[in-house]
């Protein structure tokens, strides 16, 4: 009988947000990708705060309209709207700074051999990166209360 003992479990993480953006907890991030510990804590941290700047730096406009309706954090925005009893805005805000962060992180670890079989798991990641894209981007529209798809006429 072998016995394989499993990595020890990276430590905990969480990066605070700016007081109307809730902090961020990156242990439940690696737990719901099922990240394993060939993303350091580092590499999943700078991730993260990429994530972060990306979902705040589009829903600019939107925070300063809630911010003068009253609202003194993301929390306040429609508090009655919640799934499975967490707030709603929170749920998403945190899917979409998760699907930015996991993008990157999809894009930053591709196998680098030259074989066949590592360029075929590079453009699977390549696929994923932009599926995780599309996620955050949904996540954001929901909080806009805009439509997923784009479309103009010609």
């Amino acid at each position: 009988m072998s016995f394989v003992a499993a990595p020890p479990r990276p430590a905990d993480i969480t990066v605070p947000g700016d007081g109307w953006y809730p902090d961020f907890n990156c242990t439940a991030m690696r737990d719901a990708l099922r990240l394993t510990t060939m993303v350091t804590p580092e590499q999943l941290l700078g991730a993260v705060q990429g994530g972060m700047l990306s979902v705040e730096g589009e829903l600019t406009e939107w925070r300063a309209e809630r911010e003068v309706d009253g609202a003194a954090a993301l929390a306040d925005v429609k508090p009655e709207r919640t799934v499975a009893g967490e707030h709603r805005l929170t749920l998403l805000y945190t899917r979409a700074v998760r699907m930015y962060a996991a993008a990157e992180l999809a894009e930053t670890h591709r196998d680098l051999t030259a074989t066949q079989d590592g360029q075929a798991r590079a453009d699977t990641e390549a696929t994923t990166a932009q599926e995780y894209l599309r996620m955050a981007t949904h996540a954001i529209r929901d909080i806009l209360d805009t439509p997923r798809t784009a479309v103009e006429l010609i």
